[in-house]
């Protein structure tokens, strides 16, 4: 009794309430999730607590949404879209029995589902629903396993990042002068210059510009970004107050003026092509990847190297070693 390697994890075996109680057998992947479950039920028992549902789990896969919600959900940035997703995708499920839900399952759903959706929302719904079992096992909350642990995600191409050209942003600084608020036109130029998210350039406070940088908090990754900017600008944002928000809300602003211009943009990148742009444009003038990666907040090189064939010497050797320039070097011996 107590904890075991077998061959596929670890299995606990014992009797929380006694010998005349329920006897537990469950397997984790891992033996230090094990070891928690161990302690947390015979501690349980040893409280005499009511122990009948360890032998018939009840739960449905809303109540494990709920829970996870309740345990670590709504913590996350993300908290009330996530959750939103999650209801919804466990009803599409069927709120099947928790411990009942199969990879099977998951993949009959994704094969209707991508009827109508893209393969990256089903991934992104695969990578939830993940994190819902992982998380709850890691809390010793769930014993039953991960039914979708070895389910492979969709692979999907990898999509067109847009960017604009010289042409183009020249042409959209200037409308944005002269149609639109400086609100509007700042945030374009935050994110031109320092590959910043929408988001984070629109809800920049003054305290946060700092000598000639500016200090990027509240980010994606959850890291503050320091990002040297030129001193005119810098300068300019000073000068627009001193304490608080230096911008309003100015999506549907920027939106309007890109359509004015019949700029055509990649799906889903309206504001982001920004942040392309400065990346792109930052690898074609002969900047370092890593350096980029520290100034877009990447917390994996891959994630930067999208970018890296924009570099003027990228894969260049490709004209020089392969076998047609090396015959005809030979043929001129």
């Amino acid at each position: 009794m107590g904890i075991k390697k077998v061959k596929t994890g670890w299995q606990v075996d014992c009797w929380p309430a006694g010998r005349y109680g329920p006897r537990v057998r469950r397997i984790f992947k891992q033996q230090s999730v094990a070891k928690r479950f161990e302690a947390k039920i015979m501690g349980q028992g040893a409280a005499g607590e009511d122990m009948s549902d360890l032998r018939s789990d009840k739960r449905r896969l809303l109540d494990l949404v709920e829970q996870w919600y309740e345990h670590h959900g709504h913590t996350l940035k993300s908290a009330p879209d996530r959750v939103r997703s999650l209801r919804k995708l466990a009803n599409a499920l069927g709120n099947p029995l928790a411990k009942k839900f199969t990879a099977q399952q998951w993949v009959e759903y994704r094969a209707q589902r991508l009827k109508e959706v893209k393969a990256n929302t089903i991934n992104h719904e695969h990578t939830y629903l993940t994190a819902v079992f992982s998380e709850l096992e890691r809390l010793s909350l769930w014993p039953h396993g991960n039914p979708m642990q070895k389910v492979r995600k969709v692979r999907t191409d990898e999509t067109e990042k847009g960017y604009l050209d010289s042409y183009q942003i020249a042409r959209l600084l200037d409308h944005l002068r002269a149609q639109e608020t400086d609100d509007c036109y700042y945030i374009t130029v935050i994110c031109l210059s320092t590959g910043a998210r929408w988001g984070e350039a629109q809800t920049l406070r003054a305290e946060n510009v700092r000598q000639d940088r500016i200090v990027f908090v509240g980010t994606k990754s959850g890291k503050t970004r320091t990002v040297p900017i030129d001193p005119d600008l810098a300068k300019q944002l000073r000068q627009r107050r001193k304490l608080g928000r230096l911008f309003g809300n100015r999506y549907k602003a920027f939106a309007r003026v890109i359509k004015e211009l019949k700029i055509e943009l990649p799906e889903g990148q309206l504001t982001h092509v920004l942040r392309h742009t400065f990346a792109s444009h930052f690898m074609m003038n002969g900047g370092n990847i890593l350096v980029l990666q520290q100034i877009l907040g990447h917390q994996s090189i891959t994630m930067t190297m999208r970018y890296a064939h924009f570099a003027p010497d990228h894969l260049e050797e490709a004209t020089k070693y392969n076998p047609l320039a090396m015959s005809t070097a030979v043929d001129t011996l």
